[in-house]
């Protein structure tokens, strides 16, 4: 019996899946024929520059629309609109095989904090300076 993840995507129960990885997966399904990053919070809190993890919430920069897809009690996803082109962004992202998606450098993801005028009081400024 198929469990649902979200609108259009479906998983086989029988199927061992890596602890974690579906948002990661939903969202490279989700967008495929879009350009799509991690990027904000899900990309700070990783590289500990914000002190709170987001729990069952990923944050996908996306030349797609905006949106936010529940996937039930697996989490949400939100896609957040980008214009910039890949060629812009190719010296601060790098693929992560493990998600199947790109990722923002820590500097990109707090670019893309202020422009997208996201909260920035959980930022940790001198973590944030540390070189990587």
């Amino acid at each position: 019996m198929l469990r649902r993840v979200c609108r259009g995507l479906y998983l086989y129960p029988k199927v061992e899946y890596p602890a974690g990885q579906l948002l990661y997966h939903a969202a490279a399904r989700l967008r495929a024929n879009e350009f799509n990053y991690l990027s904000l919070e899900s990309v700070l809190s990783d590289a500990g520059i914000i002190s709170q993890v987001p729990m069952n919430w990923i944050t996908v920069m996306s030349s797609g629309r905006s949106n936010i897809f529940d996937c039930g009690s697996f989490g949400h996803i939100e896609f957040i609109h980008t214009k910039k082109s890949p060629a812009q962004l190719a010296p601060y992202l790098t693929y992560d095989p493990r998600c199947h998606l790109w990722r923002a450098s820590v500097a990109l993801a707090l670019r893309d904090m202020k422009l997208t005028r996201r909260d920035l009081t959980l930022v940790d400024w001198e973590a944030a300076r540390e070189p990587v």
